[in-house]
C-alpha cells in the first residue's frame, strides 16, 4: 500500500527512462542503425505514468479545476510551442540550403492546431504536429479534460477489481489494433492509446493506495525487473515494437509505486536517473531539433561517423540541452505561469510528484 503525499521517486526515474529510450529510438534509425530500443511503447508508459500520477495527487482531494488547468498549462505548453517555433526554424533554414519545399506538416494552416493542441485529436486535427513528438501531449492534454473529470467524479463508484477487467481488455485490443495500424500515431488510434495509458494509471493506483497487496509482497521486485528487461530486450531480439506489453505497463506501475527496497526501484530512484526523469520532458520535445539537425550537417560540417558515434553524440547534446532548457526556461515558465504559496512539507512533496 502506497502512502498518499510521498514522492515515489523511483516513478520520476522510470519517466526519465522511457524519455531515454525514445531518444535512442530516433538516433538510431537516423545512424541507420542495425540495432534500436522500442520507442513508441515507451510514450505509452508515459500515459500510464501521467494517469497514476494525476489520480494519485488529485483524486480523493479538494480539486479546483482551473487551478488544475493552470498547473496542467504551465507544465506543457511553454515547451510545447517553444519547440514547435524551433523545430519550424529549424526546417526553414534546412529546406533553403538544400532548396527543397517545406515538409507537409511544416505548414502555416497547422498554426491553429499547435495553438491549441489539436494535432492529433480525431475529426477536428489529424493532422503531424510541427514537431513530430508532440502528438503525446496533443492527446494527453485533452485527456486531462474528458477521461479525469470523469474518473474523479465517478471512477471511484466503480470496484477496483471490475476497472482493472474493463481496462485491461481493452489495453489488449488496442495492442492488437497497434500491430495492424499503419501509423501508430494517427488521429483515432493516438487518442485512444492516451485515453486507455491514462485510464490504466488510474487502476494501478486504484491498487496501489487500497489496503492488501495486488502482488505478493517480495515478487514486486522482481516482476518489475521482469518487465522492465522484456520491455527493452524482447523487441531488440525480434524487431518489432513491444506493443504486446501495453496491458503490463499498469502492473509495473504498480510494482514500482509499491516496492521501495527492490533494485528496479533503488536504480530508478537513483539520483543521477531521477535527475533524467526530471529533465524527461524537455529531453523528450528537444531531441527531435538535435537528431534532424545532426542528420542535416552530418559529414556537411563534420563526419560524425558510424551508429555508436551518432548515438553518443545526440545523447550528449540532447542531455545537455535539455538540462539547460529545464533550469533555464522551463522551472521557471511553470513558476511564472503557476506560481505556488508557501506550501507546507506535505503538499511540497505531492507536488514533487507531478513534476
Amino acid at each position: 500500500m502506497v502512502e498518499r503525499g510521498r514522492n515515489i521517486r523511483q516513478l520520476t526515474g522510470l519517466r526519465g527512462v522511457a524519455a531515454l529510450g525514445v531518444v535512442i529510438k530516433h538516433a538510431a534509425d537516423e545512424a541507420g542503425a542495425s540495432w534500436s530500443l522500442p520507442g513508441q511503447p515507451m510514450v505509452d508508459i508515459f500515459f500510464v505514468l501521467s494517469g497514476f500520477v494525476m489520480a494519485y495527487v488529485y483524486i480523493g482531494r479538494p480539486l479546483n479545476w482551473l487551478s488544475f488547468a493552470q498547473a496542467r498549462f504551465a507544465r506543457i505548453y511553454p515547451l510545447h510551442i517553444a519547440t514547435a517555433l524551433l523545430i519550424t526554424i529549424a526546417a526553414i533554414i534546412v529546406a533553403r540550403m538544400n532548396g527543397d519545399p517545406l515538409p507537409d506538416r511544416i505548414a502555416p494552416g497547422h498554426a491553429l492546431d499547435e495553438i491549441f493542441l489539436t494535432s492529433t485529436i480525431p475529426v477536428i486535427g489529424g493532422e503531424q504536429p510541427w514537431n513530430f513528438v508532440s502528438w503525446s501531449i496533443s492527446v494527453e492534454w485533452w485527456v486531462y479534460f474528458t477521461l479525469f473529470p470523469l474518473l474523479v467524479y465517478f471512477g471511484q463508484r466503480l470496484p477496483r477489481r471490475l476497472a482493472m477487467a474493463i481496462v485491461l481488455p481493452l489495453a489488449a485490443a488496442l495492442a492488437v489494433s497497434l500491430y495492424e495500424s499503419p501509423s501508430p500515431t494517427g488521429a483515432w488510434i493516438a487518442f485512444a492509446r492516451a485515453l486507455i495509458g491514462f485510464g490504466g494509471g488510474w487502476v494501478a493506483f486504484r491498487f496501489a493506495v487500497a489496503k492488501g497487496n495486488l502482488v505478493r509482497s517480495g515478487f514486486t521486485s522482481l516482476l518489475a525487473v521482469v518487465i522492465l528487461i522484456a520491455i527493452y530486450a524482447v523487441p531488440m531480439l525480434t524487431r518489432t515494437e513491444a506493443w504486446y506489453m501495453l496491458p503490463v505497463y499498469p502492473l509495473l506501475i504498480y510494482c514500482l509505486a509499491t516496492d521501495d527496497g527492490g533494485p528496479a526501484s533503488r536504480f530508478l530512484a537513483w539520483q543521477p536517473v531521477k535527475w533524467l526523469g526530471d529533465i524527461s520532458f524537455s529531453l523528450y520535445l528537444i531531441h527531435p531539433i538535435i537528431v534532424n539537425l545532426l542528420f542535416e550537417f552530418d559529414a556537411r560540417v563534420i563526419a560524425i561517423g558510424g551508429p555508436v558515434n551518432w548515438l553518443v553524440v545526440t545523447l550528449v547534446l540532447a542531455i545537455t540541452i535539455s538540462a539547460m532548457s529545464f533550469y533555464w526556461f522551463e522551472m521557471p515558465m511553470r513558476r511564472w505561469l503557476h506560481p505556488r504559496p508557501s506550501p507546507s512539507s506535505a503538499a511540497r512533496r505531492s507536488a514533487t510528484v507531478v513534476e
